[in-house]
């Protein structure tokens, strides 16, 4: 997992800091209006830090043109890359396509998974940068709230569109987040969570076929998940959870089908290993404090923001190094 990590990081150190995104969603010109207006199915964040793992041959394989689930990129996705994957997945290890390494993706709405090669409404969104959440009593767009949904995430997707039409702002997806800059993590790279473990990833949400290709965040992501617009705070995302989205917590959900639950799950008893955004590896044990471990999700989560203090807006508390 340190060596997924630091191949993750090594791509931030030659894309400005920048990590890669979680999944990229390329746009398509269906009405040949010339304008991209409609979204497929790109690849997932392990396709781009290929040749950090000393997969370069992969890499060059693999069609950025074409959906992960199209094509050669199907042969692709389902090469054998044991790094990708830990000796205790049984449904991973040893299996093409395998992974059991996912990304942080911070908070985000229930609606996570992309569910059809061209999804409309919020299932196509599948996470708080485009869903939106409404913190500062503006709307879900403003760049107030744009600014707070960056500061929830470590990684978000890359959603390549002109034409709006899988939100209802075309302001939320030309200002959505983009993936978090390794050297300006406000809350510590020591103290957030970069990938960690889950069982229940590396999947083709439509067919159920082992890939690490996918960009949905079931198979290639873990999030917290929150309902929006119930006057969450930072400090209170707890109090804030989605309880019908399933538990969250860490190997609370390990039981099921891969590409069943973006949440942190392993095989190993009473922990799960997760790799830090200083490049780190640590276990946390499954029965750590809530606000601690989400604490450990929000890269900046404990940022003052003086303006907003009037909206009802607070921070977390910074994390002690006793904490976790």
């Amino acid at each position: 997992m340190r060596n997924v990590a630091l191949a993750a990081i090594d791509y931030a150190e030659k894309k400005s800091g920048r990590l890669p995104a979680s999944g990229t969603y390329p746009g398509a010109d269906t009405d040949s209006d010339g304008l991209r207006d409609t979204i497929y199915h790109g690849h997932s964040w392990v396709v781009d830090i290929l040749p950090g793992l000393d997969q370069q041959a992969v890499y060059e394989r693999w069609n950025k043109a074409a959906a992960f689930n199209f094509g050669g990129n199907v042969a692709v996705g389902q090469i054998n890359i044991p790094v990708l994957t830990c000796p205790n997945d049984e449904t991973a290890d040893g299996e093409d396509g395998g992974l059991s390494y996912v990304v942080n993706v911070g908070i985000g709405d229930k609606n996570v998974d992309v569910l059809s090669t061209s999804p409309t409404g919020s299932d196509a969104g599948h996470c708080a940068a485009v869903e939106g959440y409404v913190f500062d009593g503006g709307s879900a767009g403003s760049q107030s709230n744009v600014d707070l949904t960056a500061d929830l995430s470590v990684f978000a997707p890359t959603i390549e569109i002109d034409a709006n039409t899988i939100a209802t702002s075309a302001v939320l997806i030309s200002a959505a987040p983009k993936s978090a800059n390794v050297g300006r993590i406000y809350d510590g790279a020591s103290n957030t969570i970069l990938l960690g473990e889950n069982v229940l990833g590396g999947a083709d949400s439509l067919t159920g076929a082992k890939t690490w290709a996918n960009p949905s965040i079931r198979s290639a992501g873990f999030l917290f998940p929150v309902s929006p617009a119930v006057g969450v705070t930072f400090k209170s995302l707890v109090a804030g959870r989605d309880t019908t989205a399933g538990n969250p917590y860490i190997n609370k959900q390990s039981n099921g089908t891969d590409g069943s639950a973006p949440f942190p799950n392993s095989r190993h008893l009473g922990l799960c290993v997760f790799s830090f955004c200083d490049g780190s590896a640590k276990t946390l044990a499954d029965d750590i404090d809530s606000s601690v471990y989400v604490r450990l999700i929000t890269p900046s989560g404990a940022r003052p923001r003086p303006n907003l203090v009037a909206a009802g807006y607070v921070p977390e508390d910074p994390l002690s190094g006793t904490d976790f």
